[in-house]
């Protein structure tokens, strides 16, 4: 089957291409921005074709000897996606009638029960493209899912990052109530399994069903069974009675790498309960038959993106921020000298050379520390004679050798108690016969709270001591290379 993929660069897509590509089908993908495709696995495999979702003329071109579209399209990227995802589904329903297309599979959301009251604006939208679909000429099947568990996924992304923030934090805390609210969580797997099986199907199937998985949670539950799967401590909730979505979705922003304009939507879809009709479920197993081993349990499939498993890991097209939270700073000097004088310098580091920054700081290490109770000050216990080799393993005062390529990069980690994992990696590149660029970039991939707040404590200073490592050290080889100059 020829197959048009309407999303390929969302989180879903760029997952759904290689799936449908497996299973031998001719894959042409229609994007707005072609760059966003370049660097995918399965770029050479599939037929591109640019232009906005929202354009008539692009639309029926892509859809052009096409047998079945694959719409995992969703604006949510700001006030008016309501609009822009009505506009985009109707002109692929008139699209895809025009060019004959016989099957449309689209994405939506679960929905809630009608005695609920008013739905949120973002899965009222879900809904609405649904219809607007099932209405058109082309038979559709709109298949409806709440949170999709896996690396990338917005939803789950916040639930990650809301988790080791709040988890690692005190053992009593403070949780809004729509967080006891119910949801059926569905692994990423299962759901590239429903939609090709779909997009495969007879003609004539025009209908909207759910799909989860087999398990019925709250989200605090989702928050717990994350916690357990990744080692976190969980704390006891204590129920606030507060319905205040963007005050919630500002902190969401704040302590997640999720977008306000993206979080906001998600927090105010959590005040319902999402769960499938069993019908549904067993109508899909009958449409397109159950995944292979049976629907994925949730830490099951968290256990599959924190292990980078498949589908489940993370993608070339997935967003900033996705996957552990981790944090980075970066110093990068040009050097009037070549790159192996750079490199004779970052041999001596540590011990009786010290670090080339501020005396009685050396580095994060310490800094960071003195935030968990520990002394700071880092010892100077090597031997003034010839420093050691840089050797993978070996210690260097109080970070341990990760990697090392001689005269162009040393990785260290933090061998400290800290909340977290500190890593430091110096890097030095020729630019020229007699120069070069030197770099030094901290990682911190903070665990729990006390790893945030360590950081943002910290990270005044730190940047100070490691601006002054770089100049110092840069200024260190410059300076010695031109004595050898003199010398020679």
């Amino acid at each position: 089957m020829q197959v048009l993929v309407a999303g390929a660069t969302g989180y879903l897509g760029s997952r759904l291409v290689p799936r449908l590509l497996g299973d031998g089908h001719d894959v042409r993908v229609l994007v707005r921005t072609p760059s966003k495709v370049v660097g995918q696995p399965w770029t050479d495999a599939v037929e591109v074709v640019t232009g906005d979702a929202r354009d008539d003329d692009a639309v029926a071109a892509a859809c052009a000897g096409v047998d079945a579209v694959a719409y995992l399209v969703h604006a949510m990227d700001g006030p008016g996606f309501a609009e822009r995802d009505r506009d985009a589904a109707r002109a692929l329903a008139d699209g895809a009638a025009a060019a004959g297309v016989r099957r449309i599979v689209y994405l939506g959301g679960l929905q809630p029960d009608a005695e609920e009251g008013r739905v949120s604006p973002h899965l009222r939208s879900r809904r609405e493209v649904g219809e607007i679909l099932l209405e058109g000429p082309v038979p559709t099947v709109v298949l409806r899912a709440g949170i999709v568990v896996g690396t990338g996924s917005a939803s789950f992304e916040m639930i990650r990052h809301l988790a080791e923030t709040a988890m690692g934090g005190p053992p009593v805390l403070p949780f809004p109530d729509r967080v006891w609210n119910r949801i059926q969580p569905v692994a990423v797997d299962d759901v590239l399994h429903a939609v090709a099986g779909c997009v495969a199907l007879a003609d004539g199937e025009n209908r909207a069903v759910d799909i989860g998985g087999p398990e019925v949670l709250t989200y605090r539950g989702l928050m717990n069974g994350y916690a357990e799967e990744a080692g976190l401590r969980r704390p006891w909730p204590v129920p606030v009675p507060v319905s205040a979505p963007r005050l919630t979705a500002r902190a969401v922003a704040a302590l997640t790498p999720v977008r306000r304009d993206l979080a906001e939507p998600l927090v105010e879809s959590m005040r319902h309960e999402l769960v499938c009709d069993p019908d549904d479920l067993a109508e899909l197993d009958a449409l397109v038959g159950a995944p292979p081993g049976g629907r994925t349990p949730y830490r099951t499939a968290v256990r599959r993106a924190l292990d980078g498993v498949g589908a489940a890991g993370p993608g070339p097209s997935d967003p900033p921020g996705t996957g552990p939270a981790e944090w980075s700073t970066t110093d990068a000097t040009g050097v009037d000298a070549p790159a192996h004088a750079v490199w004779s310098v970052i041999e001596t580091l540590g011990g009786e050379h010290g670090w080339y920054t501020v005396p009685g700081t050396a580095t994060i290490t310490g800094l960071v520390d003195v935030l968990a109770g520990g002394p700071g000050a880092i010892p100077t216990s090597r031997t003034p004679t010839a420093p050691p080799r840089l050797i993978a393993g070996e210690e260097l005062d109080r970070w341990r050798i990760e990697a090392v390529e001689p005269g162009v990069r040393l990785l260290l980690r933090a061998e400290s108690t800290l909340p977290g994992v500190a890593q430091l990696e110096l890097r030095v590149r020729p630019t020229g016969r007699l120069t070069s660029l030197y770099s030094q970039t901290l990682r911190f991939r903070p665990r729990g709270m006390a790893g945030r707040l360590a950081w943002l404590a910290a990270y005044p200073t730190q940047r100070f001591v490691f601006a002054v490592m770089a100049r110092t050290l840069t200024g260190v080889a410059e300076t010695r290379y031109r004595a050898q100059l003199r010398g020679a």
